[in-house]
């Protein structure tokens, strides 16, 4: 379900998630630019949270390295309908970094190769600031997820359409596991995928 090598073939994969099915799951798939290691990890760090300053110049590259990613990789994303953020809340602090960089994605796409979100026509927002779940267990991580979820809001149509949520890490993938509930069944999405700029490592 993921791009992730894992340690020896047959090997199961530490996430409980993998092995539940695709109709347990609502996502068929996750892929990922690269590995949570730094310096890219403590580079998401820093857009993320704005330490040291960071510049939200990251998110420009952020943006433009998926859209990289989508070109190498037309093969599996081909039938994608609609490329969507991973909403946050619009009072998040020090700043939206997913809509940013979807926004830099938007703008790097300056043919409109890809059917990524028009910035200012969301498909799916965030109405309101969840409690955080970084560095949490399994458990709190999961409710956390399910409380992310109960704040998104669906603005325009995902009726039959394969969607491909974009994040910036993938951990236990809680979020991509209930964000994609939401869209299948409060939607009626036909298909979620996903694609992060990290994955962390089993």
């Amino acid at each position: 379900m993921c791009s992730q090598s894992l340690a020896a073939p047959g090997t199961p994969c530490w996430n409980r998630i993998c092995g539940w099915t695709v109709d347990r799951r609502f996502f068929t798939r996750v892929d990922a630019l690269a590995l949570y290691a730094n310096p890219l990890g403590q580079a998401i760090k820093d857009y993320k949270y704005g330490y040291a300053g960071a510049s939200q110049g990251w998110g420009v590259i952020f943006g433009r390295l998926i859209v990289g990613w989508l070109e190498a990789n037309e093969d599996l994303v081909a039938d994608i309908d609609l490329i969507v953020g991973n909403p946050t809340a619009p009072d998040r602090l020090p700043l939206q970094h997913i809509e940013l960089m979807m926004s830099a994605a938007h703008a790097e796409d300056g043919l409109g190769r890809w059917p990524i979100v028009e910035p200012g026509r969301p498909v799916l927002i965030k109405t309101w600031e969840t409690k955080k779940s970084a560095g949490r267990g399994w458990n709190d991580k999961m409710e956390a997820a399910r409380e992310h979820a109960g704040a998104l809001k669906l603005r325009r149509s995902v009726e039959g359409k394969r969607v491909l949520l974009v994040d910036d890490v993938f951990t236990t993938g809680s979020q991509f596991h209930t964000v994609g509930k939401f869209l299948i069944e409060k939607g009626e999405a036909k298909e979620v995928r996903g694609l992060v700029l990290a994955r962390v490592p089993g």
